[in-house]
């Protein structure tokens, strides 16, 4: 590992560096890291996104292995008040959806600010080599990805002694990481002060037994699965992993405030100009991604 830099800036100066190097010999790179650098380009890139979503900032992008690994920010890391990383699940890899990941960071920094925030930060984290449907059935990448995200929240607490709030939030297979990240009797146990899992099809047993292990505040531990959501229940039913006691939070419609209700498992669902569109966990307009911006920001969420 390289040594520590003394700021976040410098971290994504160093990753910039790397990037334009990777650039310049793109044409030999497997498939997959090419895939994974064509999907950062984009992701960096001015006006790839809603323009109110501030420039995105490189963390890393990692070619050490055959599965590219990368991390990308909203938001400046060396002066928010309020961090969130946004972890994904079955699937969901540098390779494949680097561009639709920095967005959705980016649509929880707008609605973060929505709610009162003024500095946040986030953090979409493909750290590890998520693991297909069949192999989400087993412990393996979440134990890889343990390893990754343990050593960036090591650099996070080492650049930002002042510990701002910091919250973790994590979609299907991602939530099982999250929580075995949070160990409190494993060494890499790390502070966190918000955990919000969505579309989780399960924990450990021996997380669910002792919700005490989850180093995080019962008070802002939250989960939620949407009423249609079938694939956490069926992962939940054959991986053996059993539901965390934590506290449930609404998805479901709220007319009143003119917010969408989730269907089915995926994040990012919504199609603008499609009347019949379904709408994800982290889609703007939803009762979820509203309150998944409460909850990491240490506030209480909405109601039914």
């Amino acid at each position: 590992m390289l040594p520590l830099p003394s700021s976040y800036a410098r971290l994504h100066e160093h990753a910039l560096f790397q990037f334009d190097a990777l650039c310049t010999i793109r044409g030999r790179l497997r498939t997959a890291h090419r895939q994974a650098l064509d999907g950062a380009a984009h992701a960096l890139r001015p006006g790839s996104m809603e323009p109110a979503i501030p420039p995105r900032r490189l963390l890393y992008l990692d070619f050490s292995g055959c599965e590219p690994l990368a991390a990308i920010a909203v938001g400046d890391l060396d002066t928010a008040t309020h961090v969130t990383w946004q972890l994904s699940g079955t699937g969901i890899r540098a390779r494949n959806a680097l561009w639709g990941s920095a967005r959705e960071a980016g649509e929880l920094y707008l609605e973060q600010r929505k709610v009162g925030i003024d500095a946040p930060a986030v953090v979409a984290w493909l750290g590890y080599r998520s693991p297909n449907l069949g192999t989400a059935l087993l412990n393996a990448s979440a134990r890889r990805g343990v390893k990754v995200l343990s050593r960036d929240l090591e650099i996070f607490a080492a650049l930002r002694g002042d510990q701002p709030h910091l919250a973790l939030e994590a979609h299907s297979y991602a939530a099982s990481m999250a929580a075995q990240a949070l160990d409190a009797r494993a060494d890499f146990a790390h502070r966190v002060d918000a955990l919000v899992t969505i579309g989780s099809a399960g924990f450990p047993s021996y997380l669910t037994k002792d919700i005490g292990r989850v180093g995080v505040p019962a008070e802002h531990l939250y989960t939620a699965i949407a009423s249609q959501d079938s694939l956490a229940r069926w992962g939940r039913l054959l991986s053996g992993r059993k539901h965390l006691a934590a506290q449930c939070f609404a998805v479901t419609a709220r007319e009143d405030l003119g917010l969408a209700g989730v269907s089915g498992h995926n994040t990012s669902q919504f199609i603008a100009g499609d009347p019949h569109s379904l709408h994800g966990y982290r889609d703007p307009g939803t009762t979820s991604l509203r309150n998944i911006a409460l909850i990491t920001t240490g506030q209480i969420p909405l109601g039914p």
